[in-house]
């Protein structure tokens, strides 16, 4: 088993529906390989709740979200993570 590293990884959570807080954002806050770091959502008010209930960050939007992480999850409709992962994937993104 590979050791932990020392500093766990900021990972950034764009959307805050019904999986983003069932399984993404406790999974990603429980590290210790990775740390929730922010949380956007198209709905501001659900993203500060989910953000604030894991200890994170809120972002106001995705480019903002992108600045604070190393790695994105995506717990939002197929239709709308294609155009965000084509952001995300853009040099210099993250």
């Amino acid at each position: 088993m590979t050791p932990a590293p020392e500093t766990p990884l900021r990972v950034g959570l764009a959307g805050a529906g019904p999986w983003a807080e069932k399984a993404y954002a406790p999974m990603l806050a429980a590290g210790p390989e990775t740390r929730l770091a922010c949380v956007w959502a198209r709905w501001p008010e659900a993203a500060h709740a989910l953000a604030e209930r894991h200890g994170a960050e809120t972002a106001p939007s995705f480019a903002a979200l992108l600045d604070a992480c190393q790695a994105v999850a995506f717990a939002v409709p197929p239709d709308v993570q294609a155009d965000l992962a084509a952001k995300a994937a853009e040099p210099g993104s993250t």
